[in-house]
Formats: structure tokens, sequence, C-alpha cells
């Protein structure tokens, strides 16, 4: 059989070879591309997420420094007045971040310019700056270097070869045009002007537009102002960053509140006062050399007190020893008229109806402390620290006060005195933050025991607690403080004296207590305030 031979078949086999190299080849490359993409993409996400971390630091930082009793406190250093006049704006820079980089435009060619500043100030910016609405970067700042200060971190690694990636933190005043989360939220149109913005411990409010900054500690309820406090992080690759935070204190419900003792709940018997309990007031400031106030310095009017709820009042030595406008004010109607209910031919002077207070409850301690018992049985002195389950068995134990614009900070889960133990406070002013985690009585002054203020000034002991559970107090000739317990349920035992203001959530002192309002309270150095910063709102900016 004849054979023919197919020549139009040959080198098939190598067209194949060859296009199945060039598939593989594009497939691999393909690969790789796609490899590549997602090394860049995570690249990009690992910059943002960096950058975004960073410009939080920054913020942690100027909130930490911003407390006068820590230390490299900025406290002195914070804004008085609006942007535009004297000491209206403060940077926080990293090493090599100079008042150029702050202020030279444009972005693209100085990524750390502050290209949001004319957001903060509504549609009428200070200084000459330009207006521009939210989402676009703006194109100028005030002129010259004048209009700012500068204060250097001192985070950890500032000025090593691996510094945190965020380069400033400006801090400002909030003005109640701030766009687009201003507080001009209230009816009257006229407190919607270039005035600054307090936090009263509830809500943010507009002072007056006839006040003058900083008008905060002058409103009743008192208030706090509230710093917009903004961080610009810059990644090694070039991200930008940019977050803001709205910062204030809580205000301490000392300042400006009329009453040595206050009830918060809204209960019948809130503020319970019997078995010839008694209230007077003095004024620690006008006695000099300090001392326990003599029959001349005690003011049988202004011993007054008040409740959110109803007041109980029983015994025929028991006596409000207020004023005759306002001695004795409560709410609601339980069994009597005007929230007071009498018995046993008690003196309470004239009553008078008031509205709801709002007082501010203490932030837990940030960080709490630890939950040990900490037994003491013999006398020392405790450094400023943080301890656990304090347990006085005996002795004296003192506490080191500071400056009055500095106190000595003490934190402490529970504290609780007994077999005659003492605690002292001496040298200035003392701050103790009770956390009381899984204590029913986080405070507990019995059996005996006493609490001596040497400084005889209420103002240097002041007890936070933002707890709900039971302080059990005890009076005598030096006892001097500040009860700051708006959520508690408070009781005086041991009869005499005690000197300063209480506020609880139920306040009964019906063992013989007498109580003095310090009324020089009402008007406190606000700089005694070391409460934490209070986060109110958190935003990042698109710029």
């Amino acid at each position: 059989m004849k054979k023919t031979k197919a020549h139009g078949e040959e080198g098939i086999s190598l067209l194949f070879a060859m296009f199945t190299l060039l598939l593989v080849t594009a497939i691999a490359m393909g690969m790789m591309f796609m490899s590549s993409t997602e090394t860049a993409i995570n690249a990009n996400f690992k910059s943002e997420e960096t950058a975004y971390f960073a410009a939080r630091a920054g913020l942690e930082e100027m909130r930490d420094r911003m407390l006068p009793g820590n230390p490299n406190t900025l406290a002195a250093n914070l804004p008085t007045a609006l942007p535009g006049g004297a000491n209206g704006v403060l940077y926080l820079v990293q090493p090599g971040v100079t008042p150029a980089n702050i202020t030279t435009f444009p972005s693209t060619t100085n990524p750390l310019v502050d290209d949001a500043f004319c957001h903060d100030w509504g549609a009428a910016p200070v200084g000459g700056m330009t207006y521009y609405p939210p989402n676009v970067r703006c194109s100028n700042l005030p002129a010259g270097t004048g209009w700012f200060t500068t204060v250097p971190s001192v985070a950890t690694f500032s000025g090593s070869a691996n510094p945190i990636d965020y380069k400033w933190v400006r801090v400002t005043l909030k003005r109640n045009d701030s766009t687009p989360h201003g507080a001009h939220t209230l009816a009257d149109a006229s407190q919607i002007s270039d005035k600054v913005v307090c936090w009263d411990g509830t809500t943010e409010v507009a002072v007056p537009a006839n006040a003058t900054p900083p008008p905060c500690n002058l409103l009743s309820p008192t208030a706090n102002p509230v710093y917009m406090v903004t961080s610009l992080a810059v990644s090694v690759r070039g991200t930008r960053r940019m977050i803001q935070q709205e910062m204030a204190q809580d205000p301490s419900p000392s300042l400006g509140f009329p009453y040595g003792l206050f009830a918060t709940g809204t209960g019948c018997g809130a503020l319970n006062l019997g078995g010839g309990a008694q209230t007077f007031s003095f004024n620690s400031s006008l006695i000099n050399p300090p001392g326990i106030p003599t029959a001349a310095q005690i003011n049988m009017t202004g011993g007054n007190v008040g409740s959110n709820g109803n007041i109980s009042i029983g015994g025929n030595t028991t006596a409000i020893h207020g004023s005759t406008s306002s001695a004795i004010g409560g709410i609601g109607n339980c069994n009597q008229g005007n929230g007071i209910t009498v018995s046993g031919g008690a003196n309470y002077g004239t009553p008078n109806n008031i509205p709801i207070q709002n007082v501010p409850v203490p932030a837990p301690p940030n960080p709490l402390p630890p939950t040990n018992n900490v037994n003491y049985g013999s006398s020392q002195t405790l450094p400023a620290g943080s301890y656990g389950n304090v347990n006085i068995t005996g002795g004296t134990i003192t506490l080191t006060g500071g400056p009055a614009n500095s106190p000595t900070i003490y934190t402490m889960n529970s504290i609780s005195l007994t077999g005659g133990a003492t605690l002292q406070i001496t040298g200035g002013a003392v701050v103790l933050n009770i956390a009381g985690v899984h204590q029913q009585n986080p405070v507990n002054f019995a059996g005996n025991s006493a609490l001596v203020n040497t400084t005889y000034n209420p103002a240097n002991f002041v007890l936070n607690y933002g707890g709900s559970n039971n302080l059990n107090l005890t009076g005598g000739n030096m006892s001097f403080a500040v009860i700051n317990a708006p959520n508690a349920n408070i009781s005086f035992s041991g009869g005499s004296n005690f000197y300063g203001q209480a506020i609880g959530n139920t306040i009964t002192n019906t063992g013989g207590t007498s109580f003095y309002y310090d009324s020089s309270l009402s008007t406190p150095v606000p700089t005694v305030n070391n409460s934490p910063y209070r986060v109110i709102s958190m935003r990042e900016l698109a710029y």
C-alpha cells in the first residue's frame, strides 16, 4: 500500500508549545502583577492605619498633658482666648516640625501644613483666613506666626530615629458657630455668635453673646471650656490622617452650688435629717490663720440643704439654719407640700421649690486601681499613687497634699477605717478618687475612726466616687472635706461636726452630726479640677 506523508502538519507541536509557553507566561505575569497590587494595597492600608493611630497617639499625649497635676503639664499653656487674640492657639509639635511646616501652603508640596484650621470658625474665620465649606481644604492661615505658640512633644521616641508619625496637635477653644459641629442649638438667636462653648457635665452650652471669655465658670450650673484638639499624622509613605476631638473636664459640683448637703435622688426621703442634726455655714477663706471656726465665725444662715426629691426632717432639736429665702429646697409631694416632710417639731426655716439640679458624675479612675487588700495597722505616710482595698485598723495614715492648682492624686478601690484609726490630710490639696469595684461599702469610716484635715480647708480634701454603693462617714472637730458622690448613698454617723460639702444620691444624717457648709466652695480656684478630660466627640477630617 502506498503511504502519503502529510508535509503540511510539520511543526504543529512546536507551535502548540509556543502558544502554551506564551499563555503560561501571561498567567505568570498576571499573577505577579496581582501579587504586586496586593502588596501595594496592604502597604497602603498599613500606612493608613499607622497614620490613624499615630494621630490618636498625639491626641492622647495632649489629653494627658492638659491636666494640671500631671508631669510635663501644659495646663498653663492652654488657650484662654479665641484665635486671633493673645494665647488663642497652641501647637504641640514633634522635633523637627517648624512654624513654616505648619503655615506654608499647599499641602501637595508640604504635607505638614494646617489646611483644616479655617473650618473651625464658621463663615467668619479669624485673622483674615478664607472660609471654605466642609471637606474642602483651606488655602491660607492668619498672617505671620504670632497667632500661635508651640511646645515640644515628650512622647516616647520623640526625637529618635523612629518617632511616632504624628507631626503636630492643635488646641483651641471651641466657638459656638464652629462648622459643621457647632453648639448653637439654643432657641435664643443672640447666643449664636463668636463666643466660646462650655461643657456642663451633660451637654455643650453656648454662652451669652455679651460674655467675655472665659465665662464658663460663671454659668449656672457651672461649666468648663470645651477645647477642640486636632492631630495630624503623616506616615513615611506620605499618608495623611487628621483626627479631631472635643474635650472638656466635668465641672466640680461645688462650683457655684449653694447647698451644703444635696441629694440627687428623686424619691421620698432622698435627704433625711434627724436625731438633732443641724446645719450651719462658715467661710474658710476668711479664717486666718486657718482653724476650726469659732462661734463668732459660724453663720446661723447659709446652711442650706436641697434635693431633687423629697426632704425628710424630724426631731425637735433638728434644725436647718439656712437663708430665709431658700433654706431648704425639695421637689415632689410626699405627705406634705414643697417636697418636705416634717415631724417632731423640727426647725427648717423657709422652704423653697427648686428646679432639678444636674450634677456631673465623677468619671471612673483611669486606669482602675488594683483590687487586692492592703492592710495598715500603724502610723505611716502614703505616697501618691494607686492602691487596692485600703484597710486601716490602727494608727494614723497620712496623705500629703500639694498646691491648690496641682493637688496630690490618690486612687483607691476602697478605704475602710476601724478600731480608732485616723486618716490625716496635711500639707495642701489632696484628691482621693475611689473606684469601688465589687465593694458594697467603698468608703467606711467606723469604729471611732476619724478624718483629720490639718489644713482646715474642705477644698483641700476632695473625695470623688462615681458609683452607686454606700459611703459611711464619721464626723469630728477636724473633719473638713468635700464629698462628691452624686450616685452614692451617704450616711453620717458618730455625731460631732463635719465641715465642707456633701453631694450624694441619698444622704442620711440621723445621728446628730452638725454640718457646716463652707460657703467659700462656691468660688474655688478653677484649676483645682484634676479630673480626666472627657472626650465629648471625635471625628476624622478629610484633608
